[in-house]
């Protein structure tokens, strides 16, 4: 393995904070937090939740985007993650569960 082969091998094993993050690509760290919230992903890239509830970024996605290429979301990390949103009803915004609230007792009452 050459250096060059190494040096790559380390870098898509390293991640980064979402600080490095938004400082690598030149913005703040509540951009990739509330894309992350909201979509699923940010610019494609999925981040790795620690317990702690801190999100660790793929340094070889964030040097790709760098360079221009494209990185495809991971579509299955994408529907865990909104599926461990819906499973918590603290995570449910307050509008979003009075909206489905009210849907579930008209649909209740057409059913009678």
């Amino acid at each position: 393995m050459t250096k060059t082969q190494i040096a790559l091998s380390n870098l898509s094993i390293a991640k980064l904070t979402t600080e490095e993050l938004a400082q690598r690509l030149r913005n703040r760290p509540q951009t990739a937090r509330a894309a992350y919230c909201r979509a699923g992903h940010y610019l494609g890239m999925v981040p790795t939740k620690l317990p702690s509830g801190r999100l660790l970024w793929d340094a070889g996605e964030v040097e790709a985007l760098l360079a221009g290429e494209a990185v495809q979301a991971d579509t299955a990390a994408i529907d865990e993650h909104f599926a461990r949103k819906a499973a918590n009803p603290a995570k449910l915004p307050e509008h979003i569960a009075r909206k489905v609230a009210a849907k579930s007792l008209i649909a209740r009452e057409v059913a009678n």
